[in-house]
């Protein structure tokens, strides 16, 4: 099944996309489109939608927040459509050469990463006629991943920072700590708005951050407490009494569950120790 709908806060135009061949889509992709600036061009399987919705808007230039199959997926198409720029971080131009692999199920949902090559990078800020969108590093979900903060609006367009308040899966190359570190600097902004790419919130979208922050600085917390104790991740995993969504597990060959949480914490935490042998020697 295929979906879409669009809304509009203040100036902003969000159009929200899901396709799904089981049943309705569990997940949306969210785009932005404000003075002339269209942030993401959505997943693949949804490309004859998003044409057809988004044709008639006036695209000035193209910005994609990461790499991501879902975020991206469309860039050559939409660029070629309205004869636009496409502007990125330069760790997402460099990636968007050659996508990682995705899982059997994330092709099965978002369809297949597309490599796109003429990207111009960018990473201090991004201008319309009417704004100015400081571009702010927030990896973790990705290592390449961005923000976009429109100051005078107190508009945060945060592409997977934020996503809900709780998890319940990691994709295997994510960083817990970089989250966490990503989120504490966003926080350091004022904003409002929280144009999240799958569930936007047009009010209190700081407590938001806050309190996905609470929630991972507690997970991270209390299984590398349990690591240094010696445990291994199935034993930290059981005794945190995590459960495991088996399906998702089994469909995307281990790259999208729970346990990737709990891995995680003990990669990020080996580097950390990695790191103060290096300072000590």
């Amino acid at each position: 099944m295929k979906l879409s709908d669009s809304f509009k806060f203040n100036t902003v135009q969000g159009f929200k996309f899901g396709s799904s061949p089981f049943g309705k889509p569990l997940m949306f992709v969210h785009m932005f489109f404000v003075d002339g600036l269209l942030i993401d061009t959505g997943h693949y399987n949804m490309r004859k939608e998003i044409l057809n919705t988004l044709q008639q808007l006036n695209v000035q230039q193209l910005f994609l927040t990461h790499h991501h199959e879902d975020h991206t997926a469309n860039a050559g198409l939409l660029s070629q459509h309205f004869n636009c720029t496409v502007y990125a971080s330069k760790k997402c131009a460099e990636l968007m050469k050659h996508p990682p692999k995705i899982s059997f199920v994330q092709q099965l949902i978002w369809g297949k990463a597309q490599a796109f090559i003429s990207v111009i990078t960018k990473d201090d800020y991004i201008e319309t006629p009417n704004h100015r969108f400081d571009i702010i590093a927030a990896p973790g979900h990705a290592i390449d991943m961005v923000c976009l903060l429109e100051k005078n609006k107190g508009w945060l367009f945060s592409a997977d920072l934020w996503v809900a308040n709780r998890i319940k899966l990691l994709m295997s190359a994510e960083s817990m700590a970089q989250q966490i570190e990503s989120i504490k600097h966003i926080l350091h902004y004022d904003f409002e708005v929280l144009f999240c790419s799958h569930n936007p919130q047009f009010s209190n979208g700081k407590t938001c951050l806050q309190q996905k922050l609470q929630f991972l600085q507690d997970f991270y917390g209390q299984a590398a407490y349990l690591y240094q104790q010696g445990n291994s991740a199935k034993a930290i995993f059981k005794k945190m009494n995590l459960k495991e969504n088996k399906w998702v597990k089994f469909l995307s060959g281990g790259e999208l569950c729970r346990l990737n949480m709990v891995l995680s914490v003990i990669r990020d935490e080996e580097q950390k120790r990695s790191k103060k042998r290096s300072l000590k020697n």
